[in-house]
């Protein structure tokens, strides 16, 4: 194994030309040897001056060895990182080992400029290109440009700015506000917004024009990739109602000025987040019509936990068939990216070809599609319609959706990951359509009601579904995970493996009570990590992963079937741990919000049956 090689690999990663290397590092740096407190000049493999900020390179082959192992080129950039003439400048530093591309093992690590402390940048394990490694270097050394608090307290005060003298309608708004975000994406538009005119016609708005070509903007993005199954959708038509949108033009402008400076630049910086969807949430909470929605967005700590749940691997194929504003999918790209190391062909092959998304609801489509857009596409199997191919709890398919089922089996999805509808049969019937989507041996991971399986009225179904694929986990969810969304139904994400073999008798499910996920409700701020969330997650999918039994993430193993072969859904042996301690408050308002849910669908159904005969509906 040659050192040699382990070099070449980082070259052509980043180009022979992009890193200064060992004898050629100008001496001003002055590195020293990697001893500490050695007194000779040292050369780090590779470097780069990024003007604010330095990078050094550590390479060795990985042979087990002092001096060749992945331990040697940790210890000797960090010996770098700490012994150098620049104390004062941020470091970046990179230890890298292997013999290929898809062994290499690297570790990130960050030293403040004017302290002597090293830390490991976490979740970083590949070589990245320099662009994507300046946006964690912005994150970690000066924090994440777009924090949640501050998007949280930029959309509120934006909700505002639209709802002074309904200028723009609430259930409007998330729309609108995808469209502001997509127009400063085209440059046509950036070029001309803020010297646009008013109209000399006073029969028109004053933002006429401006508004105009906000919606030609979005037509010249969004209509560049449309997916032929899609139910029709003409992108100017979904976005008309921009054009009467009447905010005066001189605050217009200075609308689209602060979006652009708060939330759209920053967002190039920072992590992907689901920007839209959140925005959705808001306006909509905020103009007391969430309830109208058959709609739970998922958070964004959820959403990244379920798709390392999925655990992608570089070529696998992502499928969400009830895909919201998009949260997983726009997660699962960049997992799928991050695992491509900057080869652009791969990526557009990602981006083509990796990514299937279904919606039905149109406001939520446009929001998925602007998502995609704005963090790098991925819209080319977005489809407009609806996914549901098994209606009655069953997986027989109807004549009518082979054609769908057929289409969508040809794309080869492998991983499944959802959030489907919670009222009536929607639980089951996504579980079942999406089993029936997936490849043999592919993964399904969803979030549903905790009782969507055990409860008696899915006792057949639920049996279906153990006819088709394995059970391997159940996490039981905090009641209050969507408190944001006045919601307090009692959920788990199930995790599901195709198999032509079924669940057997006595294979062992992994349970896992996460009642306790570390996010505490915040006055004004909804649900906030309070600083134990990432070691719980960490230790939730070392349980799935490696089938343990762990206190740290409260998990354990049983099988789901009793000595009669009954389906216990919620496992023959209970959980073993003490339960988590609930706040009274936190615990009476959850019952709360899940009482009025339930009293809302109580009343639907009552006045389905009196219209049913003719007479009147009941005034709730």
């Amino acid at each position: 194994m040659a050192e040699s090689i382990t070099e070449n690999l980082f070259r052509t990663f980043h180009g022979a030309q992009t890193f200064i290397e060992k004898h050629d590092i100008p001496k001003e740096y002055g590195f020293l040897t990697k001893k500490d407190g050695g007194t000779d000049a040292g050369y780090p493999d590779f470097f780069k001056d990024m003007d604010e900020w330095i990078i050094v390179v550590e390479a060795k082959s990985g042979a087990p060895g002092p001096k060749t192992s992945h331990a040697a080129a940790e210890a000797e950039v960090q010996g770098y990182m700490a012994n150098n003439a620049v104390p004062d400048v941020d470091i970046v530093g990179i230890a890298v080992s292997g013999q290929t591309m898809d062994s290499l093992k690297v570790t990130y690590y960050f030293r403040k400029g004017g302290t002597d402390d090293v830390e490991v940048i976490d979740g970083l394990t590949a070589l990245m290109p320099l662009d994507a490694l300046a946006k964690h270097y912005q994150a970690v050394a000066h924090g994440d440009p777009l924090s949640d608090i501050e998007l949280r307290r930029f959309l509120l005060q934006l909700n505002e700015r639209f709802h002074k003298d309904s200028r723009v309608r609430d259930t409007e708004r998330s729309l609108f506000f995808s469209a502001l975000m997509i127009a400063l994406d085209d440059n046509p538009f950036r070029a001309v917004y803020q010297s646009i005119d008013a109209p000399e016609d006073n029969r028109l708005v004053e933002a006429r024009y401006l508004n105009d070509q906000i919606v030609e903007a979005v037509q010249r993005q969004l209509s560049k990739k449309v997916n032929s199954r899609s139910k029709e959708i003409d992108w100017a038509d979904r976005f008309a109602f921009v054009k009467t949108v009447d905010i005066p033009l001189d605050e217009y402008k200075n609308i689209i000025a602060d979006i652009d400076e708060r939330v759209h630049q920053p967002s190039k910086q920072a992590t992907k987040r689901d920007v839209l969807g959140r925005a959705y949430k808001i306006f909509l909470s905020r103009a007391g019509k969430m309830d109208n929605k058959n709609i739970i967005l998922t958070p964004d700590h959820i959403i990244r936990l379920m798709v390392d749940l999925a655990d992608l691997g570089r070529d696998d194929v992502v499928l969400d068939t009830c895909m919201g504003s998009g949260g997983f999918l726009m997660e699962a790209m960049e997992q799928l990216v991050d695992m491509a190391h900057g080869d652009q062909e791969r990526i557009d092959h990602i981006h083509n070809h990796q990514l299937i998304g279904i919606e039905l609801d149109p406001i939520l489509f446009a929001l998925a599609c602007s998502n995609m857009f704005l963090h790098g596409d991925g819209r080319s199997n977005l489809l407009y319609r609806d996914s549901l191919i098994n209606r009655d709890r069953t997986f027989a398919v109807t004549k009518q959706d082979e054609k769908l089922r057929d289409y969508i089996r040809s794309l080869k999805p492998n991983k499944c990951v959802i959030n489907p509808p919670y009222e009536g049969d929607h639980p089951i019937n996504f579980t079942i359509s999406a089993l029936n989507y997936l490849e043999e041996g592919g993964r399904l991971v969803i979030i549903m009601p905790n009782n969507t399986l055990s409860k008696s009225s899915n006792a057949r179904a639920s049996e279906s579904i153990l006819r088709h694929a394995q059970l391997d986990f159940v996490i039981d969810m905090p009641q209050q995970l969507f408190f944001e969304q006045g919601r307090g139904v009692k959920t788990s994400i199930f995790g599901f493996t195709k198999s032509s073999n079924g669940h057997r008798q006595d294979s062992l499910v992994t349970f896992v009570d996460m009642e306790d996920d570390g996010h505490e409700v915040r006055y004004g701020a909804g649900r906030r990590d309070s600083g134990r969330w990432t070691a719980i997650a960490t230790a939730v999918e070392r349980a799935v992963r490696d089938h343990l039994e762990l206190e740290a993430a409260r998990s354990w193993r049983s099988v789901i079937y009793d000595d009669q072969g009954r389906l216990e859904a919620r496992g023959v042996r209970r959980n073993p741990w003490p339960q988590a301690q609930s706040h009274d408050l936190d615990a009476a308002v959850a019952d709360w919000q899940e009482a009025r849910v339930l009293r809302k669908e109580a009343y639907e159904r009552m006045n389905e049956a009196l219209l049913a005969v003719g007479l009147g509906v009941l005034d709730a």
